[in-house]
């Protein structure tokens, strides 16, 4: 995918609610294997896109115009990729996550929910895309926040994300 890597630097856990006998113990080693969840989140540079649309059509043998064309349906601010390992999703317990995206201010510029088990493979061997967020303006913050959320807001991960 290219473009500045925040899956490694930005990984974070994401938890589901544990039984109550658990539920005075904060250590990680206390939460259950088949309730922890990671989610990481990439960003990919509206100049990295341009570059592998490029290659990707030149490779097709494009012409030129075919491949300015193809250029101007890149968003001006890129890609946010939310991501999991493959093996993390559980096709019989479907988790629902609602996915938000805050460039600097209080009301999202993006939201959608949807279910872990939509997730799509992505170019990363045993990782999955569980949204795949176009951002159509420059950002205007250094510095935008992705959310996820389950359980209708209980449960909260707010990872940063540096654009610039």
């Amino acid at each position: 995918m290219g473009g500045m890597s925040l899956s490694r630097a930005c990984t974070a856990l994401f938890f589901a609610f544990v039984a109550n006998s658990f539920a005075g113990d904060v250590r990680g080693s206390a939460i259950p294997e088949d309730a922890r969840f990671n989610v990481m989140v990439e960003y990919e540079t509206p100049d990295i896109v341009r570059k592998n649309v490029r290659l990707a059509m030149e490779a097709e043998y494009a012409t030129e115009q075919e491949i300015l064309d193809s250029l101007k349906t890149v968003p001006k601010g890129g890609y946010i990729y939310f991501q999991v390992k493959t093996s993390q999703i559980k096709k019989g317990f479907p988790r629902k996550l609602t996915y938000s995206l805050y460039d600097g201010g209080k009301k999202p510029i993006f939201k959608k929910t949807a279910y872990d088990t939509e997730a799509v493979p992505s170019e990363q061997r045993g990782v999955s895309n569980l949204m795949v967020v176009p951002v159509y303006g420059h950002p205007k913050s250094n510095v935008m926040l992705a959310r996820v959320q389950a359980r209708d807001g209980m449960e909260t991960l707010d990872i940063d994300i540096p654009v610039r």
